[in-house]
């Protein structure tokens, strides 16, 4: 367990800082109006009105199987905001053995058309910890003993879970039978180890349970001539080999990069230490059908790590999972046609939603096939960017690396702000000072245009 912990603490490097919707603090609507209305728009759904966003709870559990081991049942799962309360009374019983490795994902919408029409994001700052029931195996296959919750149940503990119209954030929530037990002397009642809890989730005030937009979007390597300018895997304890990457992801919290797009490519999550990524495979693109409609050509991802148990260190399970969409379905023309050929420079809002995004630049000819890729960091309160090479990505250096600023921020409507979860486009400019300007031209990037902020 300790293991996973450092999982999804490593997938949530960008999730540190606090943002709100509308105007946070220090920021105010600028006047003037954008003039140009063409540039990228954003996919997410074959929806005309705003689709919801999605809260994936993940409870994952230890490793084992035998008479009396407890199986938690979920059910519930209730978030509240300033908007209101969103939950779900029609889900299915979700079964988690506490002592069987497993990743338990409970979905749940948050509405962005009725309790928070408008709104760019929405904050969650506590999770419910609530359980349905208990069961408890008995010595025949099936036959099982109903217990109910502990007492005190069921507990708030704060946390930081931020939820975009159109896109998933994940939330890890770690349980296992160090946590839950049946009590000794009462065998119809369980007992709840709260610093066994504290310890695997934070769940504090000083450290929340954190969740992290879990969703990615892919940009194709394919057409780089020049395999020096491409990021090569690095080979990890669950069998990732060092290929070449075929596919870099962006999610605004995290990196990815995968050897191909097909199912079973060789995937890996970027970590804070470049020579520790986490290891996993992706599954080809597609459709997947919703209750918001058919999300384009979403594929999906499972990070893996070795079974703790497994003294051969060959067997694997799955730590995490998420669906990731190709860039040239979800980046488009405001009439929905294909980008076509040009560079194109896109922002990607981290769960904090404030003035720190991630930047991708990228070429690409008619059909698709890109030829160059920069990716960075913009900070919309001091209006400058800084961007690098894709080929870095592994290695977290800066060679290469380019800067610029930022004149002019624009709303989704086309009117100036410097409110940063407001902004959907705005102008850039490489600098010329110190070279950007110049080697920006000489890799095809335009030395001075708009970016579009991968928001709806």
């Amino acid at each position: 367990m300790r293991k996973w912990a450092f999982l999804y603490s490593a997938a949530a490097i960008a999730v540190i800082g606090c943002g709100g919707s509308g105007n946070p603090p220090g920021h105010s609507t600028g006047s003037g109006t954008k003039t140009a209305a063409t540039g990228v728009a954003i996919k997410l759904t074959a929806l005309a009105t705003t689709p919801p966003g999605a809260i994936e709870v993940a409870y994952l559990t230890g490793q084992g199987r035998a008479p009396g081991d407890l199986t938690a049942v979920v059910q519930r799962i209730v978030f509240d905001d300033n908007y209101g309360e969103v939950t779900n009374p029609l889900a299915p019983d979700t079964f988690c053995p506490l002592v069987g490795f497993q990743n338990n994902v409970v979905h749940l919408d948050v509405s962005f058309t009725t309790q928070a029409a408008g709104v760019p994001s929405r904050l969650f700052t506590s999770f419910l910890l609530d359980f349905l029931q208990f069961d408890e195996e008995g010595g025949t296959p099936g036959q099982y003993t109903v217990l109910g919750e502990p007492a005190s149940f069921p507990k708030t503990y704060p946390a930081t879970i931020r939820v975009f119209p159109g896109r998933t954030t994940s939330l890890p929530v770690f349980i296992d039978d160090s946590m839950f037990t049946v009590d000794a002397t009462n065998p119809l009642q369980i007992d709840y180890n709260e610093s066994q809890f504290l310890l695997a989730n934070g769940a504090t005030s000083s450290n929340p349970m954190t969740g992290f937009v879990s969703d990615f979007v892919g940009f194709n390597l394919r057409g780089f001539t020049n395999p020096a300018q491409v990021p090569q895997l690095i080979a990890t304890a669950t069998g990732t080999p060092a290929d070449a990457a075929v596919e870099v992801f962006f999610s605004g919290d995290v990196y990815g990069v995968a050897d191909a797009t097909t199912s079973g490519a060789n995937f890996e999550l970027l970590t804070l230490n470049p020579s520790m990524p986490i290891g996993g495979t992706l599954g080809g693109a597609g459709t997947l059908q919703g209750p918001a409609g058919t999300l384009p050509h979403a594929g999906t991802y499972s990070l893996l790590q070795l079974n703790p148990t497994d003294l051969t260190e060959t067997l694997k399970i799955v730590a995490g999972q998420g669906i990731w969409r190709q860039s040239n379905t979800v980046l488009v023309q405001p009439n929905g046609a294909a980008l076509g050929a040009g560079n194109f420079t896109v922002t990607f809002p981290s769960s904090a939603d404030n003035n720190m995004q991630e930047i991708v630049s990228f070429v690409q000819d008619a059909n698709s096939n890109i030829s160059a890729l920069y990716f960075g960091f913009i900070d919309m309160d001091a209006l400058t960017f800084n961007m690098y090479p894709v080929v870095d990505i592994m290695s977290g250096s800066t060679a290469g690396g380019l800067t610029g600023t930022i004149s002019q921020l624009f709303t989704k409507q086309g009117s100036a702000t410097t409110s940063p979860d407001l902004v959907h486009s705005g102008n850039y400019t490489f600098n010329t000072s110190d070279g950007s300007s110049t080697a920006a031209a000489a890799a095809g990037l335009k030395t001075s245009s708009t970016f579009y902020t991968f928001r709806l």
